[in-house]
């Protein structure tokens, strides 16, 4: 059907430009040719820009690694804190922690919040992104 209509066109076309010359069809084949040019320019000239930005991203990735950790370990510490604080344990030579006993408080409010927020990224938005990015490149290669 497409090979059909293709054709029709093609011959709508000719006569065209047999009819009203290369004079008046010319440029404006010309400047739709110019548009479609000008499109493809901006999107490499876009890629070429995230390409680079990526790049420096990577570059300065490593310098950041322990400030990301420094923000994070906290925040995984003081929630080990409240859950190991709100269990029974046994100790050796101490023996029973009661539950409670050594006054762990939560963060109020929104404090809570951003908590959660940066544990979930550390533990959970992390890992997933990892295993998505290794499954991705092993789909890649087969």
């Amino acid at each position: 059907m497409l090979g059909i209509l293709g054709t029709i066109f093609g011959w709508i076309g000719g006569g065209l430009i047999k009819v009203l010359g290369s004079n008046v069809i010319g440029p404006l084949v010309q400047t739709i040719q110019n548009g479609q040019n000008a499109n493809r320019d901006v999107a490499v000239q876009t890629l070429q820009a995230e390409i680079a930005a990526n790049q420096a991203r990577v570059a300065i990735a490593p310098a950041f690694k322990g400030l990301i950790y420094c923000i994070g370990l906290p925040a995984a510490v003081h929630f080990g804190a409240i859950c190991a604080d709100s269990m029974l344990w046994w100790f050796p030579f101490y023996g029973w922690h009661l539950v409670g006993s050594w006054k762990v408080a939560t963060l109020p409010g929104d404090y809570a919040t951003i908590e959660a927020t940066i544990l979930t990224a550390f533990f959970v938005s992390s890992p997933l992104t990892t295993l998505a990015r290794a499954g991705a490149a092993r789909l890649l290669k087969a």
